[in-house]
C-alpha cells in the first residue's frame, strides 16, 4: 500500500492589518494611538467644560436679543427674534457694525465666540 504524499508546509505571512505597510513596531503604534485618544478625550472635556461658544447680539439701538451660549463648533445658532427700532426696518445680522459682512443664522456655522450686529435701514 502506498503512503499518501505529504505536501510541504507552507508558511503563511503574518498579517499585521493596519500596520503592514508601516516600518514601526506594533507596540510603538499602539502607544501613539493611546496617546492620541487621550488627547482627543482631553480636548472634548475642555470644550464641554468651557460650555461651547457664545453668540452675542448687538442690536445697535434696537430691542434687546438674548445671547446664546453652549454652541459647539460647527453648529448653527437658533434663529433669534428680529429686533425692532423706531423709524428703522431690520436688515439682518452682520459680523461688523458697518453691515458689510452678512451672517445668515440658518446657514452660517459657529466656529468661535462672536458678536452679531443688527443691520438697519430707514423706513
Amino acid at each position: 500500500m502506498e503512503e499518501p504524499k505529504q505536501q510541504p508546509e507552507q508558511q503563511t505571512p503574518q498579517l499585521r492589518g493596519l500596520y503592514s505597510k508601516v516600518k514601526i513596531s506594533v507596540r510603538t503604534l499602539n502607544i501613539i494611538i493611546v496617546v492620541l485618544v487621550i488627547a482627543l478625550i482631553g480636548c472634548m472635556a475642555f470644550g464641554i467644560a468651557k460650555g461651547g461658544f457664545r453668540v452675542s447680539f448687538d442690536t445697535q439701538g434696537g430691542t434687546p436679543v438674548e445671547m446664546q451660549s453652549g454652541i459647539m463648533h460647527g453648529e448653527l445658532i437658533e434663529v433669534p427674534e428680529e429686533p425692532t427700532r423706531e423709524g428703522f426696518e431690520f436688515d439682518g445680522w452682520y459680523l461688523d457694525t458697518a453691515g458689510t459682512m452678512p451672517w445668515d443664522p440658518e446657514e452660517d456655522k459657529v466656529t468661535e465666540s462672536i458678536t452679531l450686529y443688527a443691520g438697519w435701514r430707514e423706513k
